[in-house]
């Protein structure tokens, strides 16, 4: 106990000889300002060989400096340094305060309370001390303090990271910090959101369409999304907790993921090895670099700090190379290219925001350590909206190879010269109309030959007799319903098939019509010309239900008519009146 008394006794006077030489201004702390920056009352002392005690500290006082660089950004920092923060409690004022560093990537730090009644326990913060033994369950580094109103304080803060020093110091009331902390939550819970729902649309389009690189978005929306979770203190806070393998190494791998995906994707979307097949091959070889450096880093070969170098490294040269193309792309008016530069524009700035800050030429605000967030985000929707393009690509594609495969199927169904059905198209009407036919519904298969047509070809040439068979088409055409199908069998040969006919005198009566509309001249190179017409038919059901035993039933029944002096109908085998 009298060791302990010694000890504290010790550290005032150091303290005290310290603050005799210089004492920066100390920060009041009034209750009703809720949340108070700290950082304008902190002063800075180095510790290179990271051997300073807390009473060597002390008794140095007058060596602590004003920060020279941006607001709450001491930048990249390889040794200890000690913040000292005097604050000022009012009489009356509220005794409960929280101490936070709104930054969740810093190593390790360790607080003091050096106050009146001596030198307080240290508090342990810090991303490399397990979340379960935080002083604060939260992302922040925070830490509660017990304050005598009316009396002066020393905050001394001992801070050591492999990451950048950014210490946006708050001292807040317990209230009011719970309040940051929700609005804080809040935000990172919708990007977070919307970033997964990014995920699960891409994953979902993956399964569905087996396009590649729906799978190297969502690889690379994973790694940022990752990223964003451990740098802002989420990781430990809520997925893994006292893994602190993961919570120091976390944003480093998450970006190497990151990169694994996304320059492949890049390279696919713009179609690189077409327009550069060097940049291409150099856009592969960074994910291959990403990837092993990812893998040297989960096996201990190499460092936190040359992973976060070999990161910070690869991953601006994907856009790098992939300027020039995607400049092509947009010029050739390719909406792609459009969406790329557009999403790297904001990206590259925001980035750019990022590493000023991570560098220690920017300050640490709200919107400088977010920017980089909000970009990559905008980045991410315009990558979504390439992925539309490649399903709006893909449907059209699909959509020609459909209109193609039913062209190369028409023309394998369609007479040439009529644009009637031909042989085969006339097997699929039969096959799609004769099973639906009946006593009551009955199905009539017309053959038709023409009459005269050898001496129109003789007359005035094979031209003049194709203009007879169209004109032939046509009309048959204008004379039967929508439903009925008239088809060419080669030459001379037409065949009609009509179904939904009560019975054998509505199936004459239809024949008949097609004779008489066959009355009527036909036009052959420019001159009037006659052509008749003998039909056979045959009625389905009644006489027969296959198509070929149909088609030689008619065909026999047109024979007949052709020997009786042709212009006529008969059906089947039976003899029929020639009708003329």
């Amino acid at each position: 106990m009298r060791s302990i008394l010694l000890r504290c006794l010790v550290l005032l006077a150091a303290f005290a000889a310290g603050l005799a030489h210089a004492a920066p201004a100390a920060l009041t702390l009034e209750a009703g300002a809720g949340s108070i920056d700290a950082w304008p009352a902190v002063r800075v002392l180095a510790d290179p060989d990271r051997s300073l005690t807390l009473a060597q500290v002390l008794a140095r006082g007058a060596d602590f400096a004003a920060p020279t660089g941006p607001h709450a950004n001491l930048g990249v920092r390889r040794d200890v340094v000690w913040l000292r923060v005097p604050v000022q409690v009012p009489a009356g004022g509220s005794r409960q305060w929280v101490l936070s560093v709104d930054y969740p990537s810093i190593d390790r730090i360790t607080l003091h309370v050096v106050g009146a009644g001596g030198v307080s326990a240290p508090v342990e913060l810090g991303r490399g001390v397990p979340f379960s033994t935080h002083a604060w369950p939260s992302a922040w580094h925070a830490a509660t303090l017990d304050l005598e109103p009316g009396r002066t304080h020393e905050l001394l803060l001992r801070v050591e990271t492999t990451s950048s020093m950014i210490l946006p110091l708050t001292l807040a009331t317990p209230e009011a910090f719970h309040g940051r902390e929700a609005r804080m939550q809040l935000l990172q819970g919708l990007m977070t959101g919307a970033a997964l729902c990014l995920l699960l649309y891409s994953l979902a389009h993956w399964a569905a369409l087996r396009d590649r690189a729906f799978l190297q978005y969502a690889v690379s929306l994973g790694g940022t999304t990752l990223f964003f979770v451990a740098y802002f203190g989420l990781g430990p806070q809520h997925l893994w907790g006292d893994n602190v393998w993961l919570t120091t190494r976390a944003a480093p791998l998450a970006v190497l993921i990151a990169i694994i995906g996304g320059a492949p994707f890049i390279d696919r979307s713009l179609q690189m090895r077409a327009l550069r097949p060097r940049l291409s091959l150099a856009m592969r070889a960074c994910a291959v670099a990403a990837a092993l450096v990812a893998v040297a880093f989960v096996v201990g070969v190499v460092d936190y700090r040359f992973t976060h170098v070999a990161a910070s490294t690869i991953g601006p040269l994907p856009m790098l190379l992939a300027l020039p193309v995607a400049w092509t792309r947009a010029r050739l008016g390719e909406r792609i290219g459009v969406y790329m530069l557009v999403g790297w524009g904001v990206y590259g700035l925001t980035t750019l925001t990022m590493a000023g800050v991570l560098r220690g030429l920017l300050p640490a605000t709200f919107w400088t350590q977010h920017a980089f967030q909000f970009g990559s985000l905008f980045e991410m929707v315009m990558w979504m909206r390439v992925l539309g393009v490649r399903i709006e690509d893909q449907r059209a594609a699909a959509q020609r190879a459909t209109l193609e495969r039913d062209a190369l199927r028409s023309l394998a169904d369609t007479d040439a010269l009529t644009g009637l059905p031909n042989r085969r198209g006339l097997n699929d009407a039969l096959a799609r109309l004769l099973p639906a036919a009946n006593t009551e519904r009955m199905a009539a298969v017309y053959l038709l030959d023409l009459d005269g047509f050898k001496p129109v070809n003789d007359r005035f040439g094979h031209e003049a007799g194709d203009e007879v068979l169209v004109g032939v088409a046509r009309r048959l055409a204008v004379l039967l319903r929508a439903s009925d199908v008239v088809a060419r069998l080669g030459g001379d040969e037409f065949v009609v098939v009509a179904s939904g006919l009560p019975g054998d005198a509505e199936a004459r009566a239809l024949g008949q019509k097609m004779l008489d509309a066959f009355d009527a001249p036909f036009s052959a190179a420019g001159q009037p010309c006659r052509v008749g017409l003998t039909i056979g038919y045959a009625l389905a059901p009644l006489d027969g239900r296959d198509a070929l035993g149909l088609l030689k039933r008619a065909d026999a029944a047109m024979y007949a008519g052709k020997q009786a002096g042709r212009h006529c109908l008969r059906r089947g085998g039976a003899t029929t009146p020639a009708l003329a």
